[in-house]
């Protein structure tokens, strides 16, 4: 079966690319949690990062979550969105599938502003 018809292939090292620069920003960001004492689980294959948030103020994800975005601006799910019970609430979710300009300033405000 063909490429339907009005639909180019991408060259071959296109996804090579893709996963290069994804990678570069997972590396990137988790490097600023981790300054910010955030620690990430990081991931293998994917554009979101999960962080340890057990230490800031607050008795759930969404107030964790929700600190972090008034210190800092930068935003993130809370855990209970994914994952149920205490887990949850001490881990916030971040992607990292932004511009490098945006992602240059998420990490810039984790790690310039003490939490």
């Amino acid at each position: 079966m063909g490429v339907a018809r009005g639909i180019r292939e991408l060259p071959d090292d296109f996804y090579g690319s893709l996963a290069r620069d994804y990678q570069h920003k997972r590396d990137r960001f988790c490097s600023a949690l981790t300054k910010a004492g955030l620690t990430p689980s990081i991931p293998e294959g994917a554009y979101y990062v999960l962080a340890d948030v057990s230490w800031l103020p607050g008795d759930s994800g969404k107030a964790r979550a929700m600190y972090l975005l008034e210190r800092t601006g930068v935003a993130g799910v809370p855990g209970e969105a994914f994952i149920s019970g205490v887990e949850g609430a001490n881990v916030v979710r971040f992607s990292y599938a932004k511009t490098d300009r945006d992602l240059d300033e998420a990490c810039r405000r984790l790690t310039q502003v003490g939490l």
